[in-house]
């Protein structure tokens, strides 16, 4: 059985969770997505300014189909981001999403310019071998003009 988790985040910057993410078997094909959508706090907030070291946290949900069997997964994440301004960041995150056959651990890293984030990590646990995933988000700034908040859409993909 495989796991989908994304963090649409993440990431955040991450995280986000990263970040989001899935979890398939070894022999996982092209079919080992999932979608993941959620929000998160930035702090002490993205400005113009650069380089000004910001932490975030990211909560989303997400489905997946892998190997035929689709499921819900809920993630929570938290990173850093080194650059920490409007246009763009990198970092690293962590966190763990709930999935039908239990705790899924994420961790990567991510960049960000302007609204895209790519992410790359590994997700293990539950009832997967340790995977490696990719994922592209939207980032959408919630607040200002001090970003500290934020909406992610993610699509993640497993290998």
């Amino acid at each position: 059985m495989r796991i989908s988790s994304t963090l649409r985040l993440l990431m955040v910057a991450a995280v986000a969770g990263a970040s989001a993410f899935v979890t398939a078997p070894v022999n996982a094909g092209p079919a080992d997505t999932v979608a993941l959508v959620g929000s998160g706090t930035i702090s002490p907030g993205l400005t113009p300014v650069c380089c000004v070291p910001q932490t975030f946290t990211f909560n989303g949900t997400g489905a997946g189909t892998v190997n035929g069997v689709t499921g819900v997964f809920n993630c929570a994440a938290q990173g850093d981001d080194h650059e920490g301004t409007y246009s763009n960041g990198d970092g690293g995150f962590s966190g763990s999403c709930n999935a039908p056959c239990g705790t899924v651990l994420i961790s990567g890293l991510y960049t960000r310019l302007g609204s895209v984030v790519s992410m790359t990590g590994a997700i293990t646990g539950g009832c997967v071998p340790t995977r490696n995933f990719t994922g592209r988000c939207t980032f959408t700034p919630t607040s200002g003009p001090v970003v500290t908040s934020y909406h992610l859409s993610c699509e993640i993909a497993v290998s």
